[in-house]
C-alpha cells in the first residue's frame, strides 16, 4: 500500500538527505512550489538532486562543509513556502555563517520573532528590510528556549540545524507544547538520517 504523500514530510526529509553524506533516494514525493523551494534552498547550500521519475527523488548530500567555504552568504529563493523559509534560517547559520532570503507573495511578512529573541541572546546578527531577511552568524552548542505555542517550524529549523554542531544542544520548551505531532515528523526524518535525539 502507497500512502497519500505528505508534503510536511517530504521537506524533511529532503532536507536530512540534503545535509548528509552520499547519495539519499526519497519516493512518493508529491512535487509542488514549496517542494521546489526546498530543493531549491538545498541546492544553495551545495546539494544536488535530480528526478529519478515522477515521484522520486534523487538527493547528494553537502556532508559537513564549514562556513569559511563560503566566500559570502548564500541567497534563498523560500518562493512562498514559509516550511522552507523557517526551516532554512538555522540550517543556513550552521552551514554557510548565514544567508540571505527572500520570498514571494506574503511570505516574508511571516513573523520571526522567535528567532530573532534567540540571535538577539546568541548574537546573531539578522536585518529585516525591503522584503529581505539577512542572517549572520555562527550557531553555537548550548540551550535553546522556545515556547510551546510558537509554530512548530522553529523547533524543526533548530533540531536539524543543531545537530549539524560539534557538541550537543538541548532545545527546551519553556511552556506547554502545541505541535507535538509536526516534531515527532522531524525527529523521526533525522532518525532516518541516522542523527540521535534524545527527547
Amino acid at each position: 500500500v502507497t500512502p497519500p504523500p505528505s508534503k510536511s514530510m517530504a521537506h524533511r526529509l529532503i532536507i536530512s538527505a540534503a545535509l548528509g553524506s552520499g547519495v539519499s533516494t526519497i519516493r512518493n514525493v508529491a512535487f509542488s512550489q514549496d517542494i521546489e523551494a526546498t530543493l531549491r534552498c538545498m541546492e544553495a547550500l551545495g546539494a544536488k538532486w535530480s528526478l529519478k521519475s515522477e515521484d522520486i527523488v534523487e538527493v547528494i548530500g553537502i556532508g559537513r562543509p564549514s562556513p569559511d567555504s563560503f566566500s559570502s552568504l548564500p541567497h534563498f529563493d523560500c518562493g512562498e513556502s514559509g516550511s522552507t523559509l523557517r526551516f532554512l534560517i538555522p540550517i543556513a547559520l550552521a552551514v554557510a555563517g548565514g544567508g540571505v532570503f527572500t520570498g514571494r507573495g506574503r511570505l516574508m511578512e511571516r513573523p520571526q520573532k522567535p528567532y530573532f529573541d534567540l540571535f538577539d541572546e546568541k548574537g546573531i546578527f539578522w536585518k529585516q528590510e525591503n522584503g529581505t531577511l539577512t542572517v549572520q552568524g555562527h550557531l553555537v552548542p548550548g540551550e535553546y528556549r522556545l515556547p510551546g505555542n510558537v509554530s512548530s517550524q522553529f523547533f524543526t529549523g533548530l533540531l536539524f540545524a543543531l545537530s549539524l554542531l560539534d557538541a550537543p544542544s538541548e532545545i527546551i520548551c519553556t511552556t506547554a507544547l502545541e505541535s507535538a505531532n509536526y516534531i515527532d515528523m522531524t525527529l523521526q526524518a533525522m532518525e532516518i538520517a541516522g542523527i540521535p535525539v534524545n527527547s
